[in-house]
C-alpha cells in the first residue's frame, strides 16, 4: 500500500507540471466564473440559484401552468 502514496504524488507532480504549477486540485473549471447568479422568488419567497432569465422557482412556475 505505500507505493499507491508514491503514484499519487508521481500523479500530483506530473498535473504541476501540465497545469503550469498550479495545485493539483484546481481545473479550468474551478477557475471559471459561475453564471449562475442568486434569485428570490416573486411568488414563495426561496432563494435559489439559476442562469435562466426568471424571477420564480420552478415549484411557482408549476403552479402558474
Amino acid at each position: 500500500m505505500e507505493n499507491c502514496g508514491d503514484e499519487d504524488k508521481a500523479f500530483e507532480a506530473e498535473l504541476k507540471g501540465k497545469m503550469g504549477w498550479k495545485c493539483a486540485c484546481s481545473l479550468d473549471i474551478v477557475d471559471k466564473k459561475s453564471s449562475l447568479r442568486r434569485v428570490t422568488c416573486r411568488g414563495c419567497g426561496k432563494t435559489f440559484k439559476t442562469d435562466r432569465d426568471t424571477e420564480l422557482c420552478f415549484d411557482c412556475e408549476k403552479k402558474l401552468k
